[in-house]
């Protein structure tokens, strides 16, 4: 039996080849291209001015008050220094307040001078003084410690007015409240501190609270009759005119 489709009617039937197209782009669906402004993006922008706005409007504000805070902050402190003044000077009593100022504003005078308890201590020998040994002379009793930074800090302010006042009638005490074991610590920072001299006493922290003093560094300055008549708690610088000018004034008594 004869096939009713040979190979060449086969061939015939099927469609004829076409020619290679061009592939064509996925259309998005329906999305608009990512690069187009939105009504989305809109809204962003306007948050941000909105945003921006708000914080020019702030730093204008903190400027306005600033300057007004500037131009009021003498009125507002006038008060607040005066009062400072003040209690500094209702504690600077008697001859020498007026010699209260500068590197020794903080200082307290006495109208009357006060009693002191002859102190005893030992000296870089280890000899026994007592503070009585210095009568005559005014004495700047500085009262410090190794392990006291603002201490060791204003010692070589103490140094220089103990130079300056070699041989004319004041002597600078600086008495160590070390204990025993750190005698030799003591030595060895007063050794380059010329020409102060070693002076210790073992119990002195004990003694703070007796002698009135808030604790060290502490200064007491004593006249010639040995009675204390200013102090000053905390550190200072002691090599300055004003403090110069206040010993001479108790030298000529």
């Amino acid at each position: 039996m004869d096939n009713p489709l040979d190979s060449d009617d086969l061939k015939a039937a099927q469609p004829a080849p076409q020619p290679d197209q061009p592939a064509q782009p996925i259309a998005e669906d329906g999305g608009e291209p990512k690069w187009r402004d939105t009504g989305k993006a809109h809204k962003k922008r306007g948050l941000s001015g909105l945003g921006i706005a708000i914080i020019v409007a702030s730093v204008a504000a903190v400027g306005v008050l600033g300057f007004a805070g500037w131009k009021l902050l003498p009125q507002l402190t006038s008060g607040q220094t005066k009062g400072v003044e003040g209690a500094v000077k209702a504690e600077a009593e008697g001859p020498l307040a007026p010699y209260v100022k500068g590197s020794i504003a903080h200082m307290v005078t006495f109208a009357t001078p006060r009693k002191i308890d002859n102190l005893a201590f030992i000296n870089r020998d280890k000899k026994e003084m007592h503070l009585a040994d210095f009568k005559g002379q005014v004495v700047v009793l500085n009262l410090w410690a190794t392990w006291c930074a603002p201490c060791r800090y204003e010692m070589p302010t103490l140094a220089n007015l103990q130079k300056d006042y070699a041989g004319k009638g004041v002597a600078v005490v600086a008495l160590s409240g070390d204990t025993e074991d750190k005698f030799a610590d003591v030595k060895s920072f007063i050794d380059v501190q010329q020409p102060l001299d070693v002076y210790v006493d073992h119990d002195l922290v004990g003694k703070t609270s007796k002698l009135d003093v808030a604790g060290l560094p502490s200064t007491l300055i004593l006249n010639k009759n040995g009675d204390i008549v200013a102090r000053l708690d905390g550190e200072a610088s002691w090599d300055t005119p004003e403090v110069k000018a206040l010993l001479d004034k108790l030298r000529a008594e």
